[in-house]
């Protein structure tokens, strides 16, 4: 494919032009992806959300107030039900506030699971009223971690509480009895939470795929390193084993859903795309994990404001985040953000331009051309991953035979005709991981 300059001016331009923007037989059971830190065994994949969509752009926005956006269906972003994501105001999550009050106890240890899971069964009926719809559910909890040692910055006042708390109990304790024992209270407390209430979800609403967010994270973000020409953004091996700690959480899991959340960056520099990429990846080494039939499917959450700023992301971060995890082999990405700073009809104005004219064209761009080398090199029976992970290649429609024309009101389509000279330049650059179809993964379960 041709290089990463060159791909993003190619998509500028089409994003430019007037009224456009742009089983495998049973037996083989594994495929190899080559990550940087550490190698990766990936199994079959599970059949996508859709049929005939090997990649998908989810809409996870809160913005229905928002008249000047456009439908974001109109670029074949999904939305409407398909995803669901829930925050800490479910059940009764306990945290602390940024001004250190406890919510719900403020610790796991406080939590009374039945009271919980009662809250949480009443809170996702009324969420989502319809059970047997499909779709991607999502617990984002990140108040705490459940694994002690990852509770850091604003984050030690649960070590701090948690102390505290076995002090009380047993003040003529040593502080390594209490440190020893508080952490195993606040590990134990933290993962029954997190697994009973996964247990419930999928309980309450089976047909859809539960998950917790933001996991995994492998700590490779540093904002004073980021920006350096020696930044690799490979994830520390530290972090990989304690993710491999997490199993319990793996095997409960029907999807992972890791964040990416980007810091605007002078143009030219590749630590946006490092950092993305091993994340991307360390998610891909934790799927195959899990042991299951096929690897657990992957859907980034991809924060569309900059962490600094109010700024949208850049169509070359867009390129870093959702075209970094087409190229990789991810499900789809979830387009996220808690709560949009959209209070004024001129923001509405400007969030319904940047979806119609980067964010909307790119999403139509990277999934039509996700779709099709599907078709062209894995018979439509799977998606296309990059061969060299370390590679910035893309799948992106060649702007030299594809247009973006209008589609409806708002949104465009994708027209062309892919020559056999691009197909070759896929073949070169990507392979075929092929899905199980149900048929197959009932042959295997049996």
């Amino acid at each position: 494919l041709p290089n990463n300059e060159l791909e993003i001016s190619m998509l500028l331009s089409m994003a430019g032009r007037k009224h456009t923007s742009v089983l495998l037989s049973l037996s083989l059971l594994f495929l190899f992806l080559g990550l940087f830190t550490r190698p990766c065994v990936c199994g079959p994949a599970r059949a996508p959300l859709l049929a005939g969509q090997p990649f998908l752009v989810l809409w996870g926005v809160p913005d229905k107030d928002c008249l000047g956006r456009p439908d974001p269906a109109a670029f074949g972003m999904e939305w409407e039900g398909r995803v669901a994501i829930f925050y800490e105001d479910t059940g009764l999550y306990p945290y602390f506030t940024a001004q250190d009050r406890p919510v719900n106890g403020g610790l796991p240890q406080h939590t009374s699971l039945d009271l919980h899971l009662q809250r949480v069964e009443g809170d996702l009926t009324a969420s989502l009223p319809q059970a047997g719809a499909p779709g991607l559910g999502v617990l984002r909890w990140q108040e705490w971690m459940p694994q002690w040692n990852r509770n850091r910055g604003i984050k030690t006042k649960y070590i701090v509480e948690s102390r505290a708390l076995l002090r009380r109990f047993f003040p003529d304790w040593s502080t390594e009895e209490v440190e020893k024992w508080s952490q195993v209270d606040f590990e134990a407390a933290a993962q029954s939470i997190m697994m009973e209430t996964l247990r419930e979800v999928k309980r309450l609403r089976p047909q859809r795929l539960w998950g917790m967010a933001p996991f995994p994270n492998c700590y490779n973000f540093d904002s004073t390193q980021i920006a350096l020409a020696n930044y690799t953004g490979r994830c520390p091996a530290a972090e990989m084993a304690i993710n491999d700690e997490l199993m319990w959480l793996w095997k409960r899991s029907g999807a992972l859903y890791p964040a990416l959340s980007l810091e605007k960056l002078p143009e030219g520099t590749k630590g946006t795309w490092l950092y993305a990429t091993n994340q991307i990846r360390e998610s891909l080494r934790v799927a195959a994990l899990a042991g299951t039939t096929f690897d657990l499917p992957v859907f980034p959450l991809i924060k569309i404001v900059y962490i600094s700023s109010n700024s949208f992301l850049s169509e070359i971060d867009l390129v870093n985040t959702i075209g970094e995890s087409a190229a990789m082999g991810a499900s789809g990405v979830i387009i996220w953000e808690k709560s949009l700073a959209v209070k004024t009809q001129k923001s509405c104005s400007e969030f319904g331009s940047y979806v119609r004219q980067v964010l909307g064209p790119y999403a139509v761009n990277v999934t039509t051309a996700a779709r099709l080398c599907g078709v062209s090199l894995c018979q439509g029976r799977g998606r296309c991953v990059r061969k060299k992970p370390e590679d910035p290649t893309f799948l992106h429609l060649p702007s030299a035979h594809f247009m973006l024309l209008p589609n409806g009101a708002e949104g465009v389509r994708a027209t062309g005709e892919l020559p056999t000279a691009y197909i070759d330049l896929w073949n070169k650059d990507f392979r075929f991981l092929f899905r199980l179809t149900r048929r197959e993964l009932e042959c295997e379960l049996l």
